[in-house]
């Protein structure tokens, strides 16, 4: 029986595993790999399918910053399922859970990159509908999914990392402390 459970810091080496078989030992060269860089995940959207205790799936979030106002955003991913528990629904249990729980802790704005025919049907849509792109990805797969009917006023735009937006915000802080001195 699967159980979906928060992921717990004990349990990193054995989801590096699962997302190296799933990806490939490569797949930090990934673009979207670079806005999860030296930014802390949302450890309360971050979940685990166990089966028999064991992780067979795992589902991560990350916080991003879009649109000209820097509003606050999740980069959905990544996503995986060992490749036994495939086709068992696993991924959409973690997907539609983990939507859940976004929306209720008041998230507005889910991106990802991933196929459209798959992630289409928990409602993304091509970023590119927004006028939102990512550099360096493939806009076709590039997807959206506001949440509450504000969620994607004024963004067009591209994402940044929130811990780029975060040092900017802070070297301005600074800047005009120093200034007003």
């Amino acid at each position: 029986m699967i159980e979906l459970t928060n992921e717990r810091p004990a349990d990193a080496a054995a989801i590096e595993t699962l997302l190296d078989q799933a990806f490939g030992p490569d797949r930090h060269a990934k673009s979207s790999y670079s806005y999860r860089k030296r930014v802390s995940r949302i450890w309360p959207l971050c979940q685990v399918a166990r089966d028999a205790g064991e992780i067979v799936g795992t589902i991560r979030y990350w916080p991003i910053m879009v649109g000209p106002t820097a509003a606050p955003a999740l980069l959905l991913g990544p996503v995986a399922v060992r490749a036994d528990a495939r086709s068992s629904g696993v991924g959409g249990m973690l997907i539609r859970t983990s939507l859940a729980r976004a929306a209720t802790a008041g998230h507005h704005l889910i991106m990802l990159v991933g196929d459209e025919p798959y992630y289409g049907r928990f409602g993304f849509k091509p970023a590119e509908n927004w006028g939102i792109s990512m550099r360096r990805e493939n806009p076709a797969r590039v997807l959206a999914l506001p949440i509450g009917p504000a969620a994607l006023e004024g963004t067009e735009s591209i994402p940044v990392p929130s811990g780029i937006v975060e040092r900017w915000r802070s070297v301005r802080r600074r800047a005009a402390k120093t200034l007003a001195a």
